[in-house]
């Protein structure tokens, strides 16, 4: 027989008389559901990632590991996340992306209510959910974000400083329009910044967004105020072997989080963009999930590199990555650190960038909106400065350092549209499942 039921996966804390209650319930047939008891929240991963069709998940909102990420996986794999919480926490649980909260006190009949109204039933001959995923609570709204990467030795966190200091110089309402924020596995700004403390950090703002939503001003109070450059900082990771504790749906809320409480979000990131989808490994795209989340909410990706043949080489490599990874051309602005002061020498290296670089061809999809081949924007030029002498003294930065940026990226923030979250307009590859997933609109996986 096929007939039609729910396949519902649990979880709870020891002795949980609803736990209980539900096995006895399935058991007994007294509700058309199947009941799989799982004795911790990793078995529970694992059982609602491995193809299995289930209509649901009941979780315990009092058990440690049961927060933002797991809820986001259970959305993903088309299962409707049900949270058993007290009344009171309904509403912290369902902007965590719960589709459905119930009281520990629940009933059959609560809880075939909440099966009917976000459960699908299922039936033996289907092996896989014939549904779509049930969506979260609406993402805010996002700030202007400015995400700068290069390769160690090019200069990429001082030219980031520099990215913040003109964007705090061009905006009237103070340090509380500008974050800096360190997003590199090796963080360095605290370094850079003289920094007299370690906490709080990145740590701590994506910790408080795993099973909550701060309020704007909580998220300010984690970043320091850099007085003589009226922007705020926040610090990044204290070791690098720390990634491992970043889940991807905490980093995405946290990154929302901090782009909510300022207007604008200057990112130093590393270069390393892989994901599943290159490298086969989630381990390395869980581990580059800093980069990719800034890269990919990014107005403006400020590419840094050396005026040298081997800067040349590197600035190159990075810059088609950047269009691997579905940046648009005309957002990626190239930064030439340590520039000759020869108009002759810098009209060379732009030339030998274009040439190297060639246009970007259009997708099917783009070329039928009309678009049009884009070539990489001319480069960005900041001359040789010592800047140490006001790194350490925590100065602003030098004018020659500072207006060559300010300039190009107050530049490309004015002409950039704000359709890099459509991959069909951004001419983005469509991976397998992405449409599946409800992702159009959210951004690359």
């Amino acid at each position: 027989m096929n007939a039609a039921r729910y396949v519902v996966a649990g979880v709870a804390r020891p002795r949980s008389a609803w736990f209980a209650e539900v096995s006895q319930w399935a058991n007994a047939a007294a509700i058309p559901a199947e009941f799989v008891k799982c004795v911790g929240v990793d078995e529970l991963r694992v059982r609602i990632t491995s193809g299995r069709a289930f209509s649901a998940i009941l979780v315990d909102g009092g058990l440690p590991g049961v927060d933002r990420d797991l809820l986001a996986v259970a959305r993903d794999a088309g299962i409707a996340p049900i949270v058993v919480a007290e009344p009171g926490a309904a509403a912290r649980w369902l902007a965590l992306g719960a589709s459905g909260v119930l009281s520990p006190a629940l009933g059959r009949a609560e809880l075939l209510d909440a099966l009917a109204s976000v459960a699908q039933l299922i039936s033996n001959a289907d092996p896989t959910p014939s549904f779509e995923p049930v969506g979260g609570a609406p993402a805010p709204l996002h700030g202007r974000v400015i995400a700068v990467t290069g390769p160690g030795g090019t200069g990429a966190s001082t030219i980031a400083i520099a990215a913040a200091q003109a964007l705090a110089a061009d905006n009237r309402s103070g340090r509380d329009d500008v974050v800096l924020a360190d997003l590199r596995l090796r963080a360095e700004l605290g370094m850079l910044h003289d920094a007299q403390a370690v906490t709080p950090g990145l740590q701590e703002l994506v910790d408080a967004h795993r099973n909550a939503r701060p309020a704007p001003q909580q998220i300010r109070d984690l970043c320091f105020t850099v007085h003589s450059r009226d922007y705020r900082l926040l610090l990044g990771l204290r070791r690098h072997r720390l990634w491992t504790t970043l889940r991807p749906g905490a980093v995405a809320a946290a990154f929302d989080g901090l782009c909510t409480a300022f207007p604008y979000v200057v990112a130093d990131v590393g270069p390393d963009l892989e994901g599943e989808d290159v490298s086969g490994s989630v381990d390395v795209e869980e581990r580059n999930v800093l980069n990719r989340t800034a890269v990919r909410r990014a107005d403006v990706v400020l590419a840094v590199g050396h005026a040298s043949l081997k800067g040349l080489h590197s600035l190159t490599a990075l810059i088609q990555d950047l269009r691997d990874f579905g940046v648009q051309p005309d957002r990626i602005q190239p930064v030439i650190n340590a520039a000759p002061s020869s108009a002759r020498a810098r009209a060379t290296f732009t030339r030998a960038l274009a040439e190297l670089v060639p246009p970007q061809r259009s997708s099917l999809a783009v070329e039928r909106l009309g678009a049009i081949d884009a070539e990489v924007c001319p480069p960005a030029f900041v001359p040789v400065r010592n800047v140490d002498a006001c790194l350490r003294s925590a100065a602003p930065l030098p004018s020659a350092v500072v207006d060559p940026v300010g300039a190009a990226l107050l530049h490309r923030l004015r002409a950039g549209s704000t359709a890099q979250d459509d991959p069909i307009a951004s001419g983005r590859r469509v991976t397998p499942g992405f449409l599946r997933r409800g992702a159009v609109g959210q951004g690359m996986p």
